[in-house]
């Protein structure tokens, strides 16, 4: 029964992580919708992945990325890259 409950208590505290981690990206990207920084998902352009790429923000261009183009990670880091070099 011992090691139920401590199975339970490790599921439980991996889901409130696993819910402020996603509450916290959520928050974060309306901070930075907020700001202008990102655009809205439905108004983002490549212009618009290229311009957060080169100023700092690589990471939310590649999520952009997938979510625009319904691409892998790999290839949205690709694309992404080579948007950069242009």
């Amino acid at each position: 029964m011992d090691e139920w409950f401590g199975l339970l208590s490790i599921a439980l505290v991996f889901l409130v992580l696993w819910g402020v981690a996603s509450l916290t990206a959520e928050w974060r990207e309306k901070r930075l919708i907020r700001s202008g920084t990102l655009p809205p998902l439905e108004k983002t352009t490549d212009a618009d992945i290229a311009r957060l790429a080169s100023s700092g923000f690589k990471v939310w261009a590649i999520k952009r990325y997938r979510q625009l183009h319904q691409v892998s990670l790999k290839e949205a880091k690709q694309r992404v890259e080579s948007m950069q070099r242009l």
